[in-house]
């Protein structure tokens, strides 16, 4: 059975990041039909828009709430036959601790995106 655009969560990612493009292409390998991945490089919004989708990993349930970091993380992760790997993070200790390790990743995310965007321009 198909199911239709918007009933299906939305993962928002930077096409352009190799470690988040490789963590896509998992992704799509592994994921039901029940998630959809947009470039947010192919979107035709605003600046400020697009700004905060490159802000951190973004998640669009199919009800329209939005989740974002580590949260859209496992979300994404659920529609995986890993999804018990996933439901771990949400332990609260580990939880903790991969907040704190995603945290880190997206400064490292935004810094390596400054340098890609400098010398694109």
């Amino acid at each position: 059975m198909k199911i239709k655009a918007e009933q299906r969560e939305t993962l928002f990612y930077d096409g352009q990041c190799p470690v988040c493009s490789a963590e896509i292409a998992k992704l799509k390998r592994l994921a039901d039909e029940d998630i959809q991945f947009q470039d947010i490089n192919s979107l035709n919004q605003s600046s400020e828009e697009r700004e905060r989708l490159f802000s951190q990993l973004h998640l669009r349930k199919a009800d329209g709430r939005w989740l974002t970091g580590l949260d859209a993380n496992i979300a994404a992760w659920q529609h995986t036959r890993w999804c018990y790997c996933a439901g771990v993070l949400r332990l609260p200790v580990i939880y903790s601790v991969a907040r704190v390790g995603y945290g880190l990743w997206l400064r490292w995310y935004q810094y390596r995106r400054k340098i890609r965007q400098s010398r694109a321009s």
